[in-house]
């Protein structure tokens, strides 16, 4: 029951965030550098007022799976935009906390930091970056992420 109690707990903050920030939505995968692949479901929010000159910052909220465990990871979330005639690059940077949703409990709560580039061409983004997170049995798993992800 507290599992499912977390998660909409979660997303009714994530819901109501939305008068205050803009939004990005986005999918890929995660190559870890012991072989695995992990896929990811993310939602950010970003400030709609700019914290400095070009940088922003808001909320994350992520779903990770190897489709055998099931993670979920919220933090916040940070970034600085570049423009070019081509486009926007901004540098991101993530950090938070990560909870396994098969076999939740408080205790099992553990740490993941993720950094990188995304692209934006219009209202669409490609995303490359780095990611490492701690699982609850202190196995580090590290490696590069790729996204590509729709902003509103």
């Amino acid at each position: 029951m507290s599992r499912y109690l977390f998660l909409i707990l979660s997303l009714l903050c994530l819901l109501l965030s939305f008068s205050v920030f803009a939004g990005e939505i986005s999918a890929g995968f995660m190559y870890s550098f012991s072989g695995n692949y992990l896929f990811s479901g993310e939602f950010n929010t970003l400030g709609l007022i700019k914290n400095a000159p070009n940088a922003v910052s808001g909320f994350s909220l992520a779903l990770i799976t190897d489709f055998a465990n099931y993670y979920i990871s919220l933090g916040g979330i940070a970034k600085y935009d570049i423009k070019l005639e081509i486009g926007t690059v901004s540098l991101f940077g993530m950090g938070g906390m990560l909870a396994p949703i098969n076999g939740f409990g408080f205790e099992k709560i553990t740490s993941i930091i993720r950094i990188g580039a995304k692209y934006y061409f219009g209202d669409i983004s490609i995303t490359s970056g780095l990611f490492s997170f701690y699982l609850i049995d202190n196995t580090k798993v590290e490696g590069i992420e790729f996204s590509i992800g729709y902003n509103f």
